[in-house]
């Protein structure tokens, strides 16, 4: 299997091994060439229909709020250098930045996947949030915007050009999410934690079936047509705890993980262009 992101045929074992989910085991193998991990095999439709049930659903609502609301700002930035126009979140989420996107006078719109998710959404935000994308194919959006969805797609060659095609010529692509293998304190301390429990297998549903680096993300966008206009990196606290009370002192592993995310964004600020574990993208679609 070839890199989805930067498409190179070669591959090697990557320290993060393997997960076990529903008797399936995945392996995550590292592109030789932009040394992103990437799932082989790929969950199959039916193991992401299970993956993306309900008990997904209580997963992401920790995530989000260990990692609260970060990239609104920067995205509600953009949308006023471009003026006004359509605003599609793909993936959109709880809807705080499909929200804030209405109170900047957008015509936001969010595309969810599920049916009682989207309804759920649009009723508390006030704002469309749809399952069918047919009825934007033929007023394509301004400005797309995919937070924290790429690390999730199983067929990117596949599902990039049909995204894509929600977006007219000429239009902004702003994206974030994880770098999951990029460098920082941080993931050098996983990594050495997994190396020595080598062969415990882990059990938990490959939810992320690529962890990025910078460059393969860079790569991804540069292989679909897209004109680069901003790249930038930072280092967020999840999946440690974003800050720690007298009652977590009981759990040192949470204290542990705190203070050594603590150490890694201090570290990572003095390289801010090269280390961390979140990326931010602008970039036009050129054809």
């Amino acid at each position: 299997m070839s890199c989805p992101l930067c498409a190179h045929s070669k591959s090697r074992p990557s320290w993060l091994g393997s997960t076990v989910y529903l008797g399936e085991e995945f392996r995550y193998v590292e592109c030789l060439s932009c040394k992103s991990l990437y799932c082989d095999p790929m969950p199959d439709g039916k193991t992401l229909e299970r993956m993306y049930g309900p008990e997904y659903h209580d997963l992401f609502h920790a995530q989000e709020n260990m990692g609260g609301t970060s990239g609104v700002t920067e995205v509600l930035s953009w949308l006023r250098r471009e003026g006004r126009g359509k605003f599609v979140d793909y993936g959109c989420g709880a809807g705080h930045l499909l929200h804030a996107a209405k109170l900047a006078e957008w015509n936001a719109i969010g595309i969810e996947f599920e049916e009682n998710v989207a309804t759920r959404i649009s009723q508390r935000i006030g704002v469309p949030v749809i399952t069918d994308t047919a009825e934007l194919l033929n007023r394509p959006a301004d400005v797309l915007h995919l937070g924290d969805i790429i690390e999730h797609l199983t067929e990117l060659d596949r599902q990039m050009p049909e995204i894509l095609s929600l977006l007219k010529i000429g239009g902004l692509l702003l994206a974030q999410g994880p770098l999951e293998n990029h460098a920082n304190l941080f993931k050098l301390g996983v990594k050495i934690g997994r190396q020595l429990r080598r062969g415990r297998a882990t059990e938990m549903a490959p939810y992320h079936v690529l962890l990025t680096t910078a460059e393969g993300q860079r790569r991804l966008f540069r292989r679909f047509g897209l004109h680069e206009l901003k790249y930038s990196i930072s280092e967020a606290a999840w999946p440690a705890p974003a800050k720690i009370t007298f009652d977590d002192l009981a759990q040192p592993r949470s204290v542990g993980l705190y203070f050594l995310r603590r150490c890694s964004q201090a570290l990572s600020a003095m390289r801010p262009h090269s280390w961390g574990n979140r990326y931010f993208y602008a970039g036009r679609r050129m054809t």
